[in-house]
């Protein structure tokens, strides 16, 4: 590690190891829509003798407007309007018991228990961190004992500097919640941030600046990097100007 490093880009929203899993949200009947999801689409299969009702089309279409209630401002980092209380899957792939950060469907993070333990001693700020577990959806119970933690990234920080970071910054040619929208590239340009950055007062965050981006500080990155987790986070030193 740099010593001279002070903030830390994660690529994990982009790079982390993905599975097919679902939020479950207390307010949603969430193995009727994954029944009635798999019943329409085999119902639109080419020959199929499946029917799926015009009762059964309107009842998916209430669970689909439920679930996105609870989404809130997720797709832009900036927190849901209400967290999930357990996570479904009908997949054979699950994570394996040494990672220790993965996405999910609908690119949310998950985060291992020991990895979520290590995040609560830290400054989150609105981001928030639920304890759950993950539930098969062929025999509603939980795939095994494990328990994890969905981590619900809200908080914004603006420190990137496009104009410096050279070919490490790729506008996009238009904007998103106010700002010019960027991507970041990894390469042998190094991404710079402003100075106010050091006197962040999170240890965790997005800038809306640049599409999928997690910042870490400096003292986050060493905890994972003492627990052998930084590996799953995907990580590139940032400059400071």
């Amino acid at each position: 590690m740099d010593n001279q490093t002070q903030v830390w880009i994660s690529k994990i929203l982009g790079w982390a190891e993905h599975f097919y899993i679902g939020n479950g949200y207390p307010h949603v009947d969430y193995k009727r829509k994954f029944i009635l999801e798999h019943k329409r689409h085999n119902a639109q299969v080419v020959n199929s003798d499946v029917v799926f009702t015009a009762e059964e089309e309107a009842e998916l279409q209430h669970l689909w407007s439920l679930s996105e209630q609870a989404w809130g401002e997720a797709s832009d980092l900036h927190g849901m309007a209400i967290l999930p209380d357990k996570l479904w899957t009908s997949d054979v792939n699950t994570p394996a018991p040494d990672l220790s950060a993965f996405t999910i469907t609908g690119n949310h993070l998950v985060l291992s228990e020991a990895c979520g333990e290590i995040f609560q001693q830290f400054h989150l700020g609105n981001s928030k961190l639920v304890k759950l577990q993950i539930y098969n959806m062929g025999t509603l119970e939980p795939d095994d004992e494990r328990f994890f933690y969905f981590f619900d990234l809200a908080e914004w920080r603006h420190y990137v500097l496009p104009e410096k970071s050279g070919s490490a910054c790729d506008a996009l040619g238009y904007e998103r919640n106010g700002y010019k929208y960027h991507f970041y590239r990894p390469n042998k340009d190094s991404l710079v941030l402003s100075e106010a950055a050091l006197n962040c007062d999170l240890d965790i965050w997005h800038d809306p600046m640049l599409m999928r981006s997690v910042f870490l500080s400096k003292r986050l990155y060493q905890a994972l990097d003492d627990a052998g987790m930084i590996k799953d986070w995907h990580v590139n030193p940032c400059l400071i100007d």
